[in-house]
């Protein structure tokens, strides 16, 4: 099912969840980022000592009952803050305000946000943030009667909506409550957690932005998605934040926030646990007042660089609270920014002259790892004065890699503050003080592991002992001001001496009030107390980390519940981990899992790991002794059993931390997501089917020190195929002894028996050059019709293929096996109504008529149909039924008869000549060339342009036409990634050397997509290479740009930068027929040597004649176009309004509308809903789109194209209708037909209330133009 995106597609083809799970594998919820003990100003100074007892909260009396307790969360209201904190009762918003209220502050810029090339795309101030949060308080108080204390979820993609919709709630006086915001492709995944979250926070208020919201929306047709059971959180309401008018100021009424006070809630921070059950840790408004006291030495004309997400404390606090307290400006990206181009963080850092950057220690070993000296040499680093890292563990080797890498730019390493910090502390509570190297120990791992205290190693002890024998450990600082730390024994509760390993317990002010809704939980981990000391003074937050302390400074080593204990050794897991990344170039860093399972009367130990996707079988095996080896060597152990899986399988939280327990629970009852290999101890090794084997995601860089074997080759077109045609089935275990068993594909079998068409071939000869690194023509699949064959095709695997030498003379590509004689030949072969293809029909067609529906297509159009509003016609300018148009068709046909009875070679009418200057007039071209359709136009002209050693780079999208032309002309094709022009580029600069003549394809206005391509951008890549641009134009020539001559107007291109223009008479021109713009010499060429143009019949008269008139009008109107593109800027926006899913790009203006709803039947569902309110749609299915995208596709000046078919010309009568035929009330019935989700109990009633609703519209106002009745009612 085609789906709306939430972002916009990555030239690497990871998903949007991918990268997030990735870029957040640091902002752990119990190892966050401590923005460092030297930030507080007085850091030099020796602060005086305070009590503890006047830190923390007096605990409360036993009562006289013996079963009755206090709880923590009763506890915690009896705080008595002592004056030397001087903890404000001012919560943060106070700072906010006075900043916003200064006529010196209130336009200085706080936040900026960047896009994926570092351009700003917003910069908002002081008065800004304030204004903005007025409004969405407003809306909370007005809309949603919300009252001092609720809860308010807030879900939203990466950017600075998020911000002002968390200082909206504080405004309000509400919680507000960030969330990671559940991905659109991985619902089923994603949301079960999301509606657990909002089930027990108990909200009933999700903010979001328009974007998100759209996503959301698609709960509402959840019947049209496969049949996994998904849906939203019900008795949930949500508003869109960023769109709401400036009146709403005003209206602000601030009451709730000035009321508010230090014990408040000001927000929940919900941990990323591996446990099902959520849990927000409860943060108040004094616990912000008391962290940000360790931020005060931040100043106003500090610039803090930030690429973390928001949803997480560290993101918000470090990066969105703080900020406005101390007026420092912070700049700001995405994490898919950041992981999409690692350099750009230290690139902004320089540009902006940071003095606060932040990253867990994945980030800094990834931008050591991805920027090049050529980027650091641009770059000045020298104004840092904060780098601060925290993740689980800090490792010793990234720090250095990144001073390493950028040192030559001036970083200083004394900057590194590596910290320690937790959600349930706000934020920090240890850190360093700068300038001053990170601590770094080399520590005896036999002695930590098997008598938990921790034997520093000096230089010459550390050459005493072996690699594997040394753990190298990073400091986390020393506890910040109002924080004691102690390491003491879990089992215990004693306090341990320096040096001796044991749980973290924290106390101080910032110490959060516990968790919502848990109390006896609460009181458990917030309320831990020594033995022996039980007082008011006596009250730690339990950790749950192991670590120690030594010369006060904090070590931390690893977490309690995750210990592997092993013949009485305490191993800690992440330790295996980074053996286990270490052991071969494959293996993902960050993606392995290490616990133990009981084997027998033992612990054993277990690796669950992913591996890069492409890796074959024998590499599989490499892994698995790779990690076997330098496990036993290292950590002394044994690995029970090693599963290797696929990218994004390994169990993560949503900030990416290994759920390590998850993956344990998936091993032991065999769930594990789509095992590729897996090892026994003595038992048995399991290979899995290619159904579930890895692939190399399109567009992905692969980098080949050495050819692909002809097994690898063979190994990845098999996984291939799998995935294909669905082949899931479970392969069996074997003996370690056997051969590993694979799914039953007979690689012998031709090409067009897996199912696959032409346009399944492309994709695949696309995806097997990228694996390979070279190009692989389509054409090499029929030359070889198998994939054995073309595995071992000599020069396959370097580029050398030689083409054409694969066929066998007997058997041709997707003939018989195993026939040797005529009558063993099957009727699937000679029997039309058996052919695979015409069965697939077939069984579509079943599937309309099992569903109770009629096929909807090839109906006859008769005057006893009741009259209807038809969305079915690209009619884009009434031009099909204007008067004047009509009048010309008829007078052609009387002066020159109904046909040209010839080929146009031997001569054409006046009428013709005439409409082929008038078209080259119009469309400022030096000549155009006249076929009878645009299908014709299309093939015929790539064909006569492009031959074989030629390349075309089309764009995945392109029309059916101009494939079929490509296909035929013999020429390499190879599709680049749907309007990349960046990865368009890649290919050229790669692959230009090595063809004659290169053709790029695009269309002006994808008609199945509805979004339009950077012409500029083409145009300098293709002056660039000296390559030939090619832009159907069927579907933007008469609908964009100021007076309709297409894209080069809408993008201020001069036309002759245009090698090839192609348009229709179908669309805009109101006839039949199709042309091409370009030079004298190329339309001379193609008027002698194009087969669709000298081997067929001219253009009829009454066609030509249609045409010219169409372009007279044209010339002398083009008010038309202008209110076709207004009409589909209404429709856009209503759909908008509604949350009806549209196309994920579709431009706002164009003639095309993408409407997404979901499968074959649902679409055709949602079609025949609409025809019960005299609304003709028709749906486009399969094979038209893929199965499960469907689309309600609307073509016209009213709405636009959808994906059911609807293309229609809505004139300005049928706008200003009343009734059901308005455009309004359209728009209103198909949000109807989405939103009820097709439920046939609901469809009338939801049916009435949407034409209720679109008759109390305003209609959209008349341009004055006078346009014709434009006949669309069948």
């Amino acid at each position: 099912m085609m789906t709306s995106l939430i972002t916009n597609t990555i030239d690497n083809k990871l998903t949007f969840e991918e990268l997030l799970i990735v870029t957040l594998l640091a902002t752990t919820a119990f190892f966050l980022v401590a923005l460092g003990g030297a930030l507080y100003h007085k850091s030099k100074q020796k602060d005086e000592k305070v009590p503890v007892s006047q830190l923390r909260t007096k605990k409360k009396q036993r009562l006289k009952k013996k079963n009755e307790t206090t709880t923590p969360s009763q506890l915690k209201k009896l705080v008595v803050v002592d004056n030397k904190i001087e903890i404000s009762a001012e919560t943060v918003l106070t700072d906010l305000k006075r900043y916003a209220m200064s006529d010196a502050w209130r336009h200085k810029i706080v936040y900026t946000f960047l896009d994926d090339l570092g351009r700003e795309t917003i910069n908002l101030s002081f008065k800004e943030i304030d204004q903005a949060a007025r409004k969405i308080a407003t809306v909370l108080q007005r809309d949603a009667v919300v009252r001092k204390g609720d809860k308010v979820i807030l879900c939203y993609p990466p950017g600075l909506d998020f911000a002002l919709a968390f200082w909206g709630c504080l405004y309000a006086g509400v919680v507000g409550i960030p969330v990671y915001p559940p991905y659109p492709g991985t619902l089923t995944k994603d949301l079960p957690k999301f509606s657990k979250l909002v089930e027990d926070s108990t909200a009933t208020i999700v903010l979001t932005n328009t974007t998100y919201h759209l996503a959301s929306k698609m709960a509402t047709v959840k019947k049209y998605f496969s049949t996994a059971r998904i849906s939203w959180p019900a008795n949930v309401q949500w508003i869109t934040t960023d769109n709401l008018p400036d009146s709403l100021v005003t209206q602000y009424k601030e009451e709730d926030a000035l009321s508010l006070s230090y014990k408040d809630v000001a927000f929940f921070q919900y941990s990323s646990g591996s446990t099902s059950a959520p849990k927000a840790v409860m943060i108040s408004h004094g616990n912000l007042k008391a962290q940000i006291k360790t931020w005060e030495s931040i100043v106003p004309t500090d610039t803090m660089v930030s690429w973390l997400p928001s949803y997480h404390d560290m993101g918000l606090v470090g990066f969105i609270i703080i900020p406005c307290v101390t007026a420092a400006r912070c700049v700001s990206m995405s994490p898919i920014s950041f992981i999409k181009d690692p350099a750009l963080w230290m690139r902004t850092a320089s540009m902006y002259k940071a003095t606060h950057v932040c990253a867990p220690n994945f980030g800094f070993a990834l931008a050591a790892r991805k920027t090049s000296d050529t980027q650091v040499a641009t770059m000045d680093l020298s104004t840092l004065k904060h780098t601060i890292c925290a993740a689980e563990p800090i490792r010793r080797e990234s720090l250095e890699a990144f001073t390493s890498k950028f040192k030559a730019a001036g970083f200083d390493p004394n900057t590194f503050n590596c910290g320690y910090g937790l959600a349930e502390v706000t934020l920090v509570c240890t850190g360093q003080l700068c300038p001053q190297k990170p601590t770094l120990l080399d520590v005896n791992k036999h002695v930590l592991e098997t008598q938990r205290k921790a034997v520093i190693l000096s230089t010459n002890e550390r050459k005493q002992f072996s690699t594997s024998d040394v753990l190298q450990l990073v400091g986390c600082g020393k506890a910040m001001p109002t924080f004691s730390v102690l390491v003491v024994d879990p089992d215990t509760k004693t306090s341990l001496d320096e040096l001796q390993i044991g749980e973290i317990w924290v106390q101080g002010p910032s110490v959060a009030i516990g968790y919502w809704n848990r109390s006896r939980y609460t009181e458990k981990m917030f309320c831990a107390q020594l033995a022996g000391a039980k007082s008011s003074s006596n009250i730690y937050l339990r950790t749950g980390d192991l670590g120690f302390l030594h010369k006060s400074e904090l070590f931390v080593t690893g977490r309690l519940k995750d210990l592997i204990i092993i013949r009485g050794r305490n191993v800690c897991p992440q330790d295996v981990e980074t053996s286990v990344e270490h052991a071969h170039e494959y293996v993902r860093p960050g993606c392995t899992a290490a616990f133990s399972i009981e084997n027998g009367d033992e612990e054993a130990l277990v690796v669950v790991t992913e591996v890069r996707n492409g890796s074959s079988l024998q590499t599989l095996e490499v892994i698995c002794r790779e990690i076997i080896e330098i496990v036993l060597l290292e950590h002394h152990l044994k690995c029970e059993a090693i599963v290797l899986l696929r990218q994004k399988t390994v169990p993560k939280t949503t900030s990416g931390k290994i759920q390590r327990s998850a993956a344990k629970t998936h091993f032991l009852n065999g769930t594990l997501t789509k095992p590729l290999y897996e090892y026994r101890a003595k038992t048995r090794n399991l290979h899995v089917s290619p159904s579930t084997a890895p692939t190399k995601l399109p567009g992905e860089n692969v980098s080949c020190g050495k050819c692909k074997t002809p097994g690898d080759i063979l190994a990845w077109l098999l996984d291939y195929v799998a995935r294909e045609i669905e082949v899931h089935t479970a392969a069996a275990n074997t003996e370690l002894t056997t051969t590993t068993n694979r799914v039953n594909i007979d690689p012998n079998t031709p090409w067009a028996l897996f199912g696959m068409d032409s346009v399944s071939i492309v994709g695949l000869s696309s995806d097997l050059g990228e694996y390979l690194g070279c190009v692989v023509s389509p054409s090499s699949f029929f030359d070889y019709d198998t994939p054995f064959k073309l595995a071992n095709a000599p020069g396959l695997a370097s580029g050398d293929l030689i083409e054409g030498q694969g066929k066998d003379d007997q058997n041709g590509v997707g003939l018989i096996q195993n026939a040797t004689t005529v009558e063993e030949i099957g009727t699937n072969l000679f029997e039309i109504e058996h052919f695979p293809e015409v069965q697939v029909l077939l069984g579509q067609m079943k599937q309309f008529e099992s569903a109770g529906l009629r096929v909807p297509f090839l109906e006859t159009l008769t005057p006893e149909k009741r009259r209807m509003t038809n969305f079915n016609t690209y009619n884009y300018l009434g031009n099909a039924s204007d008067p004047e148009v009509a009048a010309a068709s008829k007078a052609g046909i009387e002066e020159y008869g109904t046909t040209m009875s010839s080929s146009p070679i031997v001569g054409q009418t006046q009428v013709n000549v005439d409409l082929e200057k008038a078209l080259s007039t119009f469309f400022y071209a030096e000549a155009s060339i006249l076929f009878v359709g645009g299908w014709v136009a299309n093939v015929t002209t790539i064909d006569a342009i492009v031959s074989k050693g030629d390349l075309i780079l089309c764009d995945a999208l392109n029309h059916d036409s101009c494939v079929s032309g490509q296909r035929l002309s013999g020429a390499t094709i190879l599709p680049f990634p749907h309007n990349n022009t960046e990865a368009l580029e890649r290919m050229l600069s790669r692959l230009r050397m090595k063809y004659r003549r290169v053709l790029v394809v695009i269309e002006g206005v994808y008609s199945m997509d509805g979004d339009i391509p950077d012409v500029r951008e083409m145009v300098r890549i293709k002056k660039k290479y000296k390559a030939l641009l090619f832009i159907d134009e069927a579907h933007s020539f008469g609908t964009m740009g100021a007076t309709g001559r297409g894209v080069c107007e809408h993008f201020d291109v001069d036309p002759r930068d245009i090698d090839i223009r192609m348009g229709t008479m179908s669309k805009a021109l109101g006839s039949v027929g199709g042309f091409i713009l370009g030079s004298e010499i190329l339309v001379k060429y193609l008027k002698h040597c194009a087969g669709g143009f000298v081997f067929s019949v001219g253009l009829a008269p009454a066609c030509a004649s249609a045409a010219l008139k169409s372009v007279e009008l044209m010339t002398k109107a083009p008010t038309r176009t202008l209110m076709l593109q207004e009409r589909s800027k209404y429709f856009y926006d209503l759909c908008k309004k509604n949350m009806i899913p549209m196309g994920e790009n579709t431009f706002r203006g164009a003639p095309v509308v993408v409407v997404i709803i979901g499968t074959t039947i649902a679409t055709a569902n949602a079609s025949e809903f609409l025809a019960l309110h005299q609304i003709n749609v028709k749906p486009i299915v399969y094979p038209a789109v893929e199965e499960g995208n469907e689309e309600a596709d609307q073509e016209s000046a009213a709405s636009a194209k959808g994906a059911a078919s609807a293309k229609g010309a809505a004139s300005t009568d049928d706008v200003e209708a009343s009734g059901a035929a308005g455009a309004t009330t359209d728009a209103k019935v198909i949000a109807a037909s989405v939103s009820a989700g097709i439920d046939e109990e609901k469809n009338a009633a939801v049916g009435d209330e949407h034409l209720e609703a679109g008759l109390a519209m305003d209609r959209l106002p008349s341009t004055g133009a006078s346009v014709p009745p434009t006949g669309l009612n069948a």
